[in-house]
């Protein structure tokens, strides 16, 4: 039996068993997603720290200064600035005691001064792994802060490594929560308008809460074996409310049609599970195995990030399969309640888009030029990518931001500081002085020893001088710091990027092949999708490293991308242009079988998905049109390329470019095997046996 066939089997064997006992199914899916909650609280969540999160050089220092309890301090920098330099001095010398008696400072230098006096440099060193700075900096920002109030003729300025993380932490606890609760009533009212009845639109948001609920849980547990990074949590909310807000639709909508055609409750179901039920399948394994690739980074951060999707679309896939048929069974018409009188009845093929598609097939290969021709123009830019791990988080108008830029141009390299790890310590001072040299920073440099491991802290100006401390040290000798770890990232992401696109490609088209038997239109899926990519890839470039749309979307260009947007923004985006093609070639498989030719069927499949796809696609352009409105850039970035992406598929791709193809391939695309001797007569999955 052919893996579809026996796909369709299974999906309509799971759809039947959870009609047949929906009350106990949706009991059974709420015991599912409370013991994910139990476990999640019994094991708790293990945090991402900045130890775990690093690669390379950097990380292997790292690794053995926590080892030999020498880890680099972490050191934050208050800039004092008056017309008096008493003023200025009087200031110092309060934010110094208040700083030393504080439990989570080491030390407090405030010997830098410059304009004679009125500008001072408070340097204060904080306990602790400084990897975690964010944790140890309260109590001097509570000391900055009183200093304010204290001293109104004194501009104070703080900057460091925990400051700053705390300013991010506090922005995506605020903002991007912010951002989850507002995506709730949009998804709500755009489901709403796509099914003109209220309770039709809640049951897709029921499986997406759910799903994310249980997904929540589950990556407690999932971080007991990969830490887990904070802004994971609200990845994992508003791509698992899209994903299964989507699944939902689908099958809704199919489920409707089927009724509509005249099939009783049950046949309906058996038809919808056999169909969209399999186009779910192989869509969330596809997601699946585009989330996958980033665990070929090594990278903890996009592992973690990776498993926590990978869950909740996981969930979101059983749920369609199990308490999807189950809710649709108990609640029967009943899910058209809630109609406005005004609201139209949706449903059935779309006009617009039926003769679009119509014409688009007339013509095949004019029409798939013209679409690859607008896709290419859209991806043009991307030929000037440029990428950067330095790019800032927080915008340049942030207090932090500007506390960081004056400090730098008052007192260069005092904000940030380079550490040599080394198993061999003969001649420190030496190594010290010729750091110094190499760095030209000001400053003294700081050496600490434990055993045989010793650590130099050497004040750095710009971070091109990791590269030069490499170059021309021995190589005993370690460099890491905050420079040197973003540093080792990008090269990271330089060498493993290639690995993970390679990866994601090769399986999808393995899982095309083995869905639909045809190397010719796998490979045309597999470049229609590149071609969307690259198109967001394009939209992406144009928009963040220019300045034209700086005031529109509240950002400062800085002339790149950061590093780890394009990868991100590759499989999740990947994954997800999957669902709408494969949901439209399913579609188009079942005209065939109706026998259909192949231009007929095309049109015929777009057709008919062009209510399901416009609406799912308006859901989660709507969702990921929410990440722009955040102050952090790289959500900004990622919430433009995932929202042009979507966009482009559901339009240039699935509207023009698809049926242009399958068209195109004739025969050698989707086969009409099984085909049914009576053209006009309906696909019945449940029921045809030459469809067995």
């Amino acid at each position: 039996m052919p893996a579809n066939e026996l796909l369709a089997r299974l999906t309509r064997a799971c759809a039947a068993a959870s009609a047949r006992r929906p009350k106990t199914t949706v009991l059974l899916w709420l015991l599912l997603v409370a013991g994910f909650v139990t476990a999640g609280a019994m094991t708790g969540t293990k945090a991402l720290t900045g130890a775990d999160a690093g690669v390379g050089e950097s990380a292997k220092a790292d690794r053995i200064l926590a080892d030999a309890h020498l880890q680099g301090p972490s050191q934050e920098a208050v800039l004092l600035r008056s017309n008096d330099a008493a003023k200025t001095e009087a200031a110092a010398a309060d934010l110094t005691q208040h700083a030393e008696a504080l439990s989570d400072v080491k030390g407090v230098r405030a010997d830098l001064q410059a304009d004679d006096g009125r500008t001072r440099l408070v340097q204060i060193t904080l306990r602790g792994d400084p990897n975690d700075a964010a944790d140890h900096v309260d109590g001097v920002i509570a000391a900055v802060d009183k200093l304010e109030q204290t001293h109104p003729d004194v501009t104070v300025q703080a900057a460091g490594p925990g400051t700053t993380d705390k300013a991010i932490g506090e922005v995506v606890t605020r903002e991007l929560r912010t951002a989850e609760l507002i995506s709730l009533p949009v998804t709500l009212l755009i489901l709403f308008l796509a099914f003109g009845a209220l309770v039709a639109a809640l049951v897709p948001l029921f499986l997406g809460l759910t799903s994310v609920i249980a997904a929540m849980g589950g990556m407690a547990v999932l971080s007991q074996i990969t830490p887990m990074d904070e802004a994971t949590s609200s990845l994992v909310v508003l791509l698992g409310l899209a994903v299964g807000v989507d699944y939902s639709l689908f099958y809704i909508r199919r489920e409707r049609e089927e009724r509509r055609a005249g099939r009783d409750e049950h046949a309906a179901l058996n038809a919808t599970a056999a169909t969209i039920g399999r186009a779910i399948v192989v869509s969330g394994v596809t997601v699946i195995a585009g989330l996958a690739g980033l665990l070929l980074t090594g990278i903890t951060l996009f592992a973690s990030m990776a498993l926590a999707t990978m869950l909740v679309v996981a969930i979101a896939v059983v749920g369609s399969l199990t308490v999807l048929p189950a809710i649709l069974a108990l609640l029967g018409d009943r899910i058209n309640k809630g109609r406005l009188p005004f609201m139209p009845r949706t449903g059935g093929e779309s006009r617009v888009w039926g003769a679009l598609a119509r014409v688009v097939t007339r013509r095949p290969r004019t029409a798939l030029a013209i679409a690859a021709l607008a896709l290419l123009a859209l991806a043009s830019p991307v030929l000037g990518l440029k990428t950067s791990g330095t790019i800032p988080s927080l915008p340049t108008d942030e207090p932090a931001m500007v506390a960081a830029r004056a400090i730098e141009q008052t007192f260069p390299g005092a904000p940030e500081s380079v550490s040599l790890v080394t198993t061999q310590p003969d001649d420190l001072e030496q190594l010290a002085a010729t750091a110094q040299e190499i760095t030209g920073g000001s400053g003294d440099a700081e050496i600490t020893r434990s055993g045989n491991t010793a650590l130099v802290t050497v004040p750095m100006p710009d971070a091109a001088a990791v590269e030069r401390l490499r170059d021309e040290l021995p190589e005993h000798v370690l460099i890491t710091g905050e420079a040197a770890a973003k540093l080792d990232f990008a090269d990271r992401l330089r060498v493993t990027t290639p690995l993970v696109i390679a990866f994601v490609l090769a399986l999808a088209l393995v899982l095309l092949l083995a869905s639909f038997r045809s190397l010719p239109l796998a490979l045309a899926v597999i470049g229609l999708n590149l071609l969307s990519v690259g198109a967001a890839y394009g939209v992406l470039t144009a928009i963040f490293q220019n300045t034209w749309a700086e005031s529109t979307l509240g950002f400062t260009s800085h002339g790149a991308i950061v590093d780890w947007v394009p990868l991100n923004t590759f499989v999740i985006l990947f994954g997800l242009s999957m669902d709408y093609t494969i949901l439209v070639l399913e579609r188009i498989r079942e005209a065939r079988r109706n026998g259909r030719n192949p231009r007929q069927a095309a049109a015929e499949g777009v057709s008919a998905t062009a209510g399901a796809v416009t609406s799912a696609a308006v859901v989660m352009v709507a969702i990921f049109a929410i990440f722009p409105t955040l102050p952090l850039i790289e959500m900004k970035m990622m919430g433009v390329g995932l929202a042009i992406g979507v966009l482009v598929d559901a339009t240039l791709v699935r509207g023009i470019a698809l049926p242009a193809a399958v068209a195109q391939l004739g025969e050698r695309g989707i086969k009409a095997r099984g085909a049914i001797a009576r053209p006009g007569r309906r696909f019945e999955p449940a029921t045809d046996p030459a469809a067995r």
